[in-house]
């Protein structure tokens, strides 16, 4: 069983998270750049432009806020618009995952749940190591239990009920929809600027 003597504090690996927010952040001045040398409509550059310079400055708040702190009394879970306070006693057990996403990449997850094995928080491991997530565990000195290998939302929530959410276990539902509406809305676009235009 693991002991904390003072505190444990668990704070992101800024180097990943970098990484990540210097992707995207190409990734939009590309796809900017994209749209306005190519045939489509100027319009859509803004649009995108747009939510990509929301996007890096809410991934950059996320990696400096971000943090996880045990403590003999509680655990704090901190984001970039959240902070969720425990009280230690009230966390029995811990249930690790290794989710895998729509596209194959592997997410870890720690659910950390109460004594009826109802959740209390999900901590989302993408922004940490796997050493600090391991050193967390070890420090709540609760079972852990968890699939052996990296598995589907789907066949996690078959296990482990009511952890995963609906969206989650059916990814690409939501992609169609969401796929759907962008289609609406260009056509929609595409619609008023012809009828404008003549």
């Amino acid at each position: 069983m693991g002991e904390v003597q003072d505190e444990l504090v668990v704070r992101p690996d800024f180097r990943a998270g970098l990484i990540v927010l210097i992707v995207l952040a190409v990734a939009g001045a590309g796809i900017v750049a994209a749209i306005l040398i190519g045939d489509a409509p100027t319009v859509f550059a803004p649009i995108v432009g747009g939510l990509f310079a929301v996007l890096v400055p809410l991934g950059i708040g996320s990696l400096v806020s971000a943090r996880i702190t045990l403590t003999v009394h509680e655990l704090v879970v901190q984001g970039l618009f959240y902070r969720k306070r425990l009280p230690r006693p009230n966390i029995a057990e811990v249930v690790r995952a290794s989710l895998i996403a729509p596209r194959g990449g592997v997410g870890e997850s720690l659910f950390l749940l109460d004594a009826q094995r109802a959740l209390l928080v999900r901590v989302q491991g993408s922004l940490y190591t796997r050493e600090d997530l391991a050193r967390l565990v070890d420090a709540l000195g609760v079972p852990c239990s968890g699939p052996a290998g990296p598995v589907t939302a789907k066949k996690f929530a078959k296990t482990y009920p009511g952890l995963v959410s609906w969206v989650e276990q059916h990814p690409y539902r939501l992609a169609f929809v969401i796929a759907g509406v962008m289609c609406a809305a260009a056509m929609a676009v595409a619609l008023v600027s012809l009828a404008t235009a003549s």
